[in-house]
């Protein structure tokens, strides 16, 4: 989906993978605005190998 707003979202101590996700299928673009992602065990923003997905920073 393109140009896919996150906004207000908080994720702490995600056990099971990453707090945010973009799987190998994703497309287009995200851009998150008051969003907080700490302490997940496999890292707090992830892009899966073969996503072209972009997230604006």
């Amino acid at each position: 989906m393109p140009d896919a707003r996150i906004t207000g979202v908080t994720t702490d101590r995600s056990s099971n993978g990453s707090g945010l996700l973009a799987m190998g299928g994703a497309r287009g673009g995200a851009t998150p605005t008051d969003v907080t992602v700490t302490g997940s065990a496999e890292g707090d923003v992830e892009i899966e190998p073969g996503s072209p997905l972009v997230i604006h920073r």
